[in-house]
């Protein structure tokens, strides 16, 4: 009897050790595939004000300074990203052209800025095995794209890279716009990108979304914007709640009013990473998420695509 009460004792507890196991292993297993299931990144588009002009404490750069250090980060999780697939105003090729080096060194592609402005450090790693999936994919999709491992970051990258994660933590691949400025590849560009977000790769454009140099020089203190009309369509078209609107919408913006105030002709390279990025979209309403006056002359807006 006592062997037999010992022996069941010991079944008892040999079954509950390998319920708990077991109850363990399904907790595991199902957390463990909810944290390798990337949570879908956003497609953002920024402005990256005048040459280092945010990192320099400009008055006149004040409020896009605040919005790329501390509010971006409220509608992006940087602690989620995989990396940035990021698109810079600053880079125009005949083709799609993708850094895949291990590391970039800066391009300082300004001038007439004070010394410290040519020593900043921003040094997040490159992707060459993304780079080259960015590459084949683009492929895939009929799009004409070449690697590149030597050209350095311009500061339509470490500019706002720097105020947006100072911790230069996330890996980053920087793609050039195309010299042809048509609004339709670069939207099929965004599209070619969009699956990316999927990995928890986020689609960063970098430009302006008004970029007249001869105004920014000529024309700054007006006390009224210039660019209402302009500003108002390209809100309208990226928060527009079905992807085929915002898709027309940015086919034919240049012939909008003001658009050509906004982005002279054969000048608007700073208004591609927004229509690659809306691309990226998916069928996802846009947000604006900033919408601020610069000089209290130029109206600037930033949006988000969330969802796919």
């Amino acid at each position: 009897m006592l062997i037999l009460n010992t022996l069941t004792i010991l079944i008892q507890v040999v079954f509950i050790v390998f319920m708990s196991i077991l109850s363990m292993n399904i907790l595991k297993y199902f957390t463990g595939t909810l944290r390798t299931m990337a949570t879908v990144a956003p497609a953002l588009f920024v402005n990256h004000g005048g040459g280092p002009l945010p990192l320099l404490g400009d008055k006149e750069h004040a409020g896009l300074t605040v919005f790329l250090r501390d509010e971006v980060k409220k509608h992006v999780n940087l602690k989620e990203l995989k990396a940035i697939i990021l698109v810079t105003a600053h880079w125009e090729e005949d083709v799609v052209t993708i850094s895949s080096g291990k590391h970039h060194d800066l391009y300082f592609d300004y001038y007439g800025f004070p010394p410290e402005s040519y020593k900043y450090r921003y040094d997040a790693p490159g992707n060459p095995e993304l780079a080259n999936r960015i590459h084949e994919k683009l492929k895939n999709s009929g799009i004409d794209s070449k690697l590149d491992p030597k050209r350095g970051w311009d500061h339509g990258v470490f500019v706002p890279m720097l105020l947006i994660n100072p911790a230069a933590d996330i890996p980053i691949v920087q793609i050039s716009v195309l010299n042809s400025q048509d609004p339709k590849k670069h939207y099929e560009l965004g599209e070619a990108l969009q699956e990316f977000r999927k990995e928890g790769i986020a689609i960063l454009g970098s430009g302006m979304s008004y970029h007249n140099m001869r105004e920014f020089r000529f024309g700054r203190n007006q006390d009224h914007v210039v660019n209402t009309e302009f500003d108002e369509y390209i809100t309208k078209v990226c928060t527009a709640k079905d992807e085929k609107s915002r898709r027309e919408g940015l086919y034919s913006w240049r012939d909008q009013p003001g658009a050509t105030e906004a982005h002279p002709a054969r000048a608007a390279e700073h208004f591609m990473p927004l229509i690659v990025v809306a691309g990226a979209g998916g069928t996802a309403q846009g947000e604006r998420i900033f919408n601020w006056d610069m000089a209290n002359t130029f109206r600037l807006s930033a949006f988000i695509w969330k969802g796919l």
